[in-house]
């Protein structure tokens, strides 16, 4: 018996770096995993990857900037499955400019999927756990949320924001039953990290700033989403835990 036998879990971001890590444990522990990003044949892929392993899994494709698709992924997912216990919003995108080279657009694109995206899937998967009266919800937040590199200013703004929508909600919705929790990642080996690990300038500041001299592992921070949702993290709600091999205690 799995920890999340039975359960219905959505992933968002979920083909990639973080995301893609949380719905193989999610997975391997039981659950019905629902794989959410934008491109469809992305999603299909790795659902088919999973299916053929014996997992339980099932893409849909969902462009979470946009409250539409993501009221559509919700309801296909309440038709099909009936409930959702668990939510992991993963998804999340970056573009590095000095601040005086952004623009409306780069504005936009980052806080659409990284806080209005987070924002708005929580709020409808949320109503459903309301009215459920269960129910856990994983945000990822960063450390860049706490401390501020060059050249993330919005990026680091739209994390700030995703650590007090997750108390926020957390405050609100405790009554119903609802925990909402944030994790704060270091560097972790994903995608969107791998051109700044090949800048060996980049690479140096990260390994000085990180006592345990590494960058993170995607399944290492999958780990604590799992705990996080599960019934273990049963008197957590509001948190935002750093895991980030010590670099904020640095």
């Amino acid at each position: 018996m799995g920890e999340f036998d039975g359960k219905v879990v959505i992933v968002t971001g979920g083909t990639k770096g973080i995301g893609r890590a949380a719905v193989k444990k999610f997975c391997e522990a039981g659950a019905t995993a629902i794989i959410v990003n934008r491109s469809e044949k992305e999603g299909k892929e790795y659902e088919k990857e999973l299916v053929e392993s014996g997992y339980k899994a099932e893409a849909i494709a969902a462009d979470v900037s946009k409250v539409e698709d993501i009221k559509n992924m919700v309801e296909i997912v309440l038709q099909k499955y009936g409930k959702i216990d668990v939510l992991v919003n993963c998804a999340g995108v970056n573009r590095r400019k000095k601040a005086i080279e952004y623009n409306e657009e780069d504005w936009d694109f980052m806080v659409d999927i990284n806080l209005k995206g987070v924002f708005f899937t929580c709020l409808e998967v949320g109503k459903t756990m309301i009215e459920r009266g269960e129910g856990a919800i994983v945000n990822i937040s960063s450390i860049q949320g706490e401390v501020v590199l060059p050249e993330r200013s919005i990026y680091a703004i739209t994390k700030g924001g995703v650590k007090q929508l997750t108390k926020a909600l957390a405050v609100e919705w405790s009554k119903f039953g609802v925990r909402v929790n944030a994790i704060s990642p270091a560097f972790v080996e994903t995608p969107m990290v791998e051109k700044v690990l090949e800048d060996e300038n980049w690479r140096n500041i990260i390994l000085s700033h990180t006592p345990m001299g590494r960058v993170g592992k995607p399944e290492e921070i999958a780990e604590v989403i799992l705990f996080l949702a599960s019934e273990r993290a049963s008197y957590i709600t509001g948190a935002n835990i750093m895991v980030d091999g010590g670099w904020t205690a640095f």
